[in-house]
């Protein structure tokens, strides 16, 4: 027959192996979950950057489609067009070397 200190032994090495490997697995467990936090911090803020955005152009278009002379200062701008009897001028871009 086994001493009874030697199964009281056995299951307290036992439950210490089990409770050193459960914190192990806590450990690993909460450093996934701070991940996870902090790249959700990052997309909600990208998100939010994305919303910012999309507003921005919601505007613009809008702007586009029912002001005339935001029209007329666009296509001058981002066309090159001009007015009747007007001239243009356009100058290279320069080029910056180091």
């Amino acid at each position: 027959m086994v001493p009874k200190k030697l199964v009281t032994f056995a299951i307290f090495s036992i439950i210490f192996a089990a409770a050193i490997y459960l914190l192990l697995q806590l450990n690993r467990a909460y450093d996934e979950f701070s991940h996870w936090k902090s790249r959700e911090a990052v997309l909600e803020k990208e998100l939010e950057d994305l919303r910012t955005e999309a507003n921005d152009h919601r505007q613009f278009l809008d702007k586009l489609r029912r002001d005339p002379d935001f029209q007329d200062a666009v296509a001058r701008k981002e066309l090159g067009y001009g007015k009747k009897d007007e001239r243009l001028y356009r100058f290279p871009k320069e080029i910056v070397t180091d």
